[in-house]
């Protein structure tokens, strides 16, 4: 093939890609609290999330909350990686010391299943969603402190384990 011909095909392939992305038909991602995400994934986000309550402790002792926290441990290797076939809560990037816990968090919502949207429609998007984002708990003060970081992206190897179409929500879709 000619020089030509390849530079011919790369200008091509990038109009195309530049056409679908201005047409919103690029990655499909949630952001905001009015994101528009479906109901019934945004509730299999929350289904896995809601039980962890991370921002209630009954320790001081950041050993103890973090090992009290349920959901799968990810130490970072493709040994360790979970089946998230079914969705799930991942703990990855755990740290702690005398008085804070530092852990990232992601959740996968599933599969969704073959339902109508909130109001009736046939559903039309993404199969999943997912996201993630870190915790710091300072748990030594008078008060526990519990703070959340967003996240703008997860962990590829996390990430490469759900369907091609899944698509990024940022934690604060699940606000509210």
């Amino acid at each position: 093939m000619t020089k030509r011909r390849v530079k011919h095909r790369e200008v091509i392939a990038a109009l195309i890609l530049g056409a679908l992305t201005l047409s919103g038909c690029g990655p499909v991602e949630y952001h905001g609290y009015d994101s528009g995400i479906d109901g019934v994934l945004w509730r299999q986000i929350v289904s896995f999330e809601d039980p962890m309550n991370f921002f209630e402790s009954s320790t001081q002792d950041p050993s103890t909350y973090v090992s009290e926290l349920g959901g799968d441990r990810w130490d970072g290797s493709t040994g360790t990686l979970p089946d998230l076939t079914a969705g799930g809560l991942v703990f990855y990037d755990l740290t702690t010391t005398a008085s804070d816990a530092e852990f990232s968090v992601f959740i996968s919502s599933g599969p969704r299943p073959d339902v109508p949207t909130d109001a009736g429609h046939h559903y039309v998007g993404p199969s999943q969603v997912y996201t993630c984002y870190g915790i710091t708990a300072g748990l030594r003060s008078p008060r526990p402190m519990i703070n959340r970081t967003l996240f703008s992206d997860c962990p590829a190897a996390l990430v490469n384990l759900l369907p091609d179409d899944a698509a990024f929500a940022s934690r604060d879709v699940f606000d509210g």
